[in-house]
């Protein structure tokens, strides 16, 4: 009851404070480090069924993230980035961002061991793994926000954090297999497995959807009661836990995957699958584990382990710098001040570095003081690094960025039209905006206009062709 009261009134709470932009997520965890053993102790961690819930939401904010991986998007990256001429090789995303990203591993290794040689954790291995994590989470809605998403720029940082948040997930995963058996075994290439399930299953969802018998079906069991789409998303996700589990490889895994996979497979009028699957999740499981994140931070542990206390600067100072130095790469194509606010953006960490962190406390490579010491590291990114990325793109400059890609967007438009060969007759053009115009109020909002094309508005199939 306090976890869901305080999922119900943080939002509320936040919204008041207009000068601190504090994400909804950070005020979780702090209500649950209030609710928790650290000041009212409310809340405990000592039951099965609070525990389900935790891993349970962390399973599913891992299938938001492999959601959020738009393939389309990346596709259209690779398009616009071949048919860039005025690009050198070294400025295209395609090669900058895995450069970055690669970057960012090779200096994490570096600065680890060096942790490593103070004496501060024993392993470095976990630890390069751990701040190499960005929030691909933070990084999207930022970039959408100032309509960086589209334009090279943002693509680019799109790309790198896409990186960053597969790359560093899988091999968070093989590395805890490898600790579990304690050598390097066969039982490891088990993890590939689940890509073979996740070709296996992209394939037959790309025949079933190509029957119409079965395709008219789904449609028909997608309302009211039945809402099959939904029913189905969640039990692919259920069931590539369960594999990762029987494949001895860490859950998070097989939820990114089913993310990914419902993310291949839907269309554009289904993102509406993919909204009500978000809606569900940020509703109810997602904000349980980030509360009870902040239930298991153990402040008086963390303020009376001085070794804890040191980390938390080093730790701080060394996750800055591994997105900071290979942020540098950026300067091949763009300014300085968007190089340092590309590095600034990704330097904000979340979901993944708590997932990770996680991990490694239940592997017994840190203890609870740690654990505290890297939540509060992903604490303070997550509220400061959106803040100076902010501060240094000012809304005025993605506007600029804005306006051109709406003229190309129109120009492309337009074409479009004219190489139909139809002629459009001046009624015809009223009656499209009459229909289009669904509260009938005289103007077209640009969520109307949306609505065309994500398949949103009643018009029937023959009418659309």
């Amino acid at each position: 009851m306090f976890v869901l009261l305080a999922a119900f009134l943080v939002p509320i709470m936040l919204s008041r404070n207009t000068t601190l932009q504090v994400p909804i997520v950070v005020g979780e965890i702090i209500a649950g480090i209030i609710l928790g053993p650290s000041v009212l102790d409310l809340v405990i961690l000592d039951s099965e069924v609070i525990l389900f819930m935790r891993d349970f939401g962390l399973a599913y904010l891992m299938f938001i993230a492999g959601m959020e991986i738009d393939f389309n998007m990346l596709g259209e990256i690779a398009k616009k980035s071949r048919e860039r001429q005025d690009l050198a090789f070294y400025q295209n995303p395609i090669i900058l961002g895995p450069a970055s990203f690669s970057m960012t591993l090779a200096t994490s290794v570096i600065l680890s061991i060096l942790i490593v040689r103070q004496g501060f954790i024993d392993d470095p291995w976990m630890l390069a793994l751990i701040l190499s994590t960005t929030s691909l989470g933070v990084v999207l809605p930022v970039l959408k926000e100032r309509h960086l998403n589209e334009t090279t720029f943002g693509q680019t940082i799109l790309l790198t954090a896409l990186l960053a948040d597969f790359v560093t997930m899988l091999l968070i995963s093989l590395y805890a297999t490898y600790l579990v058996e304690g050598s390097i075994s066969p039982k490891m290439l088990l993890v590939f497995l689940l890509f073979v399930a996740f070709a296996a299953l992209y394939r037959t969802g790309k025949i079933l959807q190509s029957i119409p018998r079965i395709s008219n079906l789904l449609e028909d069991l997608s309302h009211a009661t039945a809402q099959i789409k939904l029913r189905a998303s969640l039990a692919l996700m259920v069931a590539f836990i369960v594999l990762a589990e029987i494949l001895n490889t860490e859950m998070i895994l097989g939820a990114f995957i089913a993310g990914v996979i419902i993310s291949l497979l839907t269309t554009s009028k289904d993102r509406r699958v993919e909204r009500e699957l978000e809606a569900f999740g940020f509703s109810f499981f997602i904000p349980i584990f980030f509360v009870l994140v902040g239930v298991g931070f153990n402040l008086p542990e963390l303020v009376n382990s001085r070794e804890a206390m040191l980390m938390v600067p080093v730790i701080l100072g060394a996750a800055i710098a591994v997105k900071f130095i290979p942020s540098l790469l950026f300067r091949f194509a763009f300014s300085w001040k968007e190089s340092i606010a590309a590095g600034s953006l990704l330097s904000a960490r979340l979901s993944l570095i708590i997932a990770a962190s996680m991990i490694a406390l239940n592997l017994e490579i840190i203890n609870d003081a740690m654990n505290s010491a890297i939540i509060l590291v992903a604490i303070i990114t997550v509220v400061f690094a959106p803040m100076l990325f902010s501060a240094l793109i000012p809304l005025q400059d993605s506007q600029q960025s804005r306006r051109e890609k709406g003229k190309y967007a129109l120009k492309r438009f337009l074409t479009i039209i004219d190489n139909m060969g139809e002629n459009i007759h001046e009624d015809d053009l009223a009656a499209i905006f009459e229909k289009i115009d669904v509260n009938h109020d005289g103007q077209i909002d640009i969520h109307e206009f949306v609505a065309v094309f994500e398949g949103d508005l009643d018009i029937g199939e023959d009418e659309l062709l």
